[in-house]
């Protein structure tokens, strides 16, 4: 499969991308994590969502607590 994605920032092209999770809090609280798609050269966000592996998890208390 051809791709020509390119980063907005570095230019390079992007045929991977590095995961990170961070935490999303509000007023100084943590509410849950997210996930950031990085650029694999220069680190840039060029996306983020939720983390899937903590959202199973919270979906599967949530059905437990019904």
């Amino acid at each position: 499969m051809h791709h020509d994605a390119k980063c907005p920032k570095c230019e390079a092209p992007v045929l991977t991308l590095k995961f990170e999770v961070a935490d999303i809090s509000e007023h100084g609280q943590p509410l849950t994590q997210v996930g950031l798609y990085l650029c694999p050269n220069c680190n840039t966000v060029l996306g983020a969502g939720l983390h899937p592996e903590v959202l199973v998890s919270n979906i599967i208390e949530r059905l437990k607590q019904s």
